[in-house]
């Protein structure tokens, strides 16, 4: 009787312990805090290559976040050609800025047919010149600019796209 008494009261401790042991895992896998982390903290050297910014350098540091973000274009939405078939105005700049490619394409107000496309600008190119890609009459045209920005320069991936509203003058 006592030997069962005594192996009852042995169980019962090992599944208290037992208990307590998964209760303080629980415990500490549910309650995780994030370490302290110190800049540049090696073997205790706290701050050893940490350094300051200059108010120069932090401004660079920001506008250079900011440009990486932005997407940037200088273009004259009206466009002046002589004739349909000669060469004429055009004015597209992708500024060293801008760390897309872009590509203009133009259509006339209400039609769906490209009559220009810049080809593709890579940053710090520019287009002053243009061809169209067909026959207009003489008049002066309300137009879509539809500029495509993409990733590199061999047109692979499309970032986004922008519609620039513009003017077509074809004098003769």
């Amino acid at each position: 009787m006592e030997r069962k008494k005594r192996s009852r009261i042995v169980i019962l401790l090992i599944l208290l312990i037992a208990l307590l042991v998964g209760s303080v895992y629980y415990y500490f896998l549910t309650h995780q805090t994030a370490p302290n982390v110190v800049a540049g903290e090696t073997d205790g050297k706290s701050g050893e290559f940490v350094k300051d910014m200059s108010e120069k350098e932090f401004e660079e540091l920001l506008q250079s976040k900011a440009d990486k973000s932005e997407v940037r274009l200088k273009m004259n939405s009206d466009m002046v050609f002589e004739s349909s078939l000669e060469v004429g105005e055009v004015s597209i700049l992708n500024p060293a800025s801008n760390q897309y490619a872009i590509r203009v394409q133009t259509t006339i107000d209400g039609e769906k047919k490209v009559v220009y496309d810049s080809g593709l600008i890579k940053p710090k190119q520019y287009v002053s010149q243009g061809k169209l890609s067909t026959t207009i009459k003489k008049g002066v045209y309300k137009t879509q600019n539809l500029v495509t920005y993409y990733e590199n320069d061999k047109a692979q991936k499309k970032v986004g796209e922008t519609l620039v509203v513009g003017q077509l003058s074809v004098n003769n």
